[in-house]
């Protein structure tokens, strides 16, 4: 039953992101406040799994191709998110390119290397229990790029909610 929640809730993440990403918006530098609650929670989770599971040298490996793929794809969909002007300011838009390659291959890489680990015996590296953590690394890559980008466009940046409201008080 966990298996399926994380498998579930790590779905239910990509599928937020690719509706929220695919909308135009303004850009607005995001805080890494989500990805890192998330890597605290994928941390605990995937150090619950290693009491139940040997963690093996395996698993180590495959964990940490999965680490690199994710931030990989972070990095493939922070350079595909499309940054446009409109109105002055700078707006932001997830391409296809994006959705597919971005996305796309971050869930076929993992099902592959959950697949290896699985056929090897590395219990850890095949459990759903290490989505949280590479969903958390594979966000918060692109939230760094796409910032980056946006910071050397010299296009004005739309304010962030909180500096919105400090200029009210």
């Amino acid at each position: 039953m966990k298996n399926a929640t994380y498998v579930l809730g790590g779905l239910a993440v990509i599928v937020f992101f690719i509706v929220r990403q695919r909308r135009s918006d303004h850009f607005r530098e995001r805080s890494l406040l989500f990805p890192i609650a998330l890597g605290v929670y994928g941390v605990v989770v995937l150090s619950d799994t290693t009491k139940h599971h040997a963690f093996t040298i395996a698993s180590g490996v495959l964990l940490f191709l999965s680490a690199v793929a994710s931030i990989g794809f972070g990095v493939i969909r922070g350079r595909t998110i499309e940054l446009f002007v409109r109105r002055g300011e700078l707006w932001e838009r997830a391409s296809w390119t994006t959705v597919a390659a971005g996305w796309g291959g971050l869930v076929v890489t993992r099902i592959a290397l959950i697949g290896v680990a699985a056929a090897v015996g590395a219990k850890v590296a095949a459990s759903p229990s290490s989505i949280p953590l590479m969903l958390a690394i594979t966000l918060a890559t692109q939230m760094v790029v796409v910032r980056q980008r946006a910071r050397t466009s010299g296009v004005p940046i739309a304010p962030t909610r909180r500096s919105r409201r400090r200029a009210r008080s």
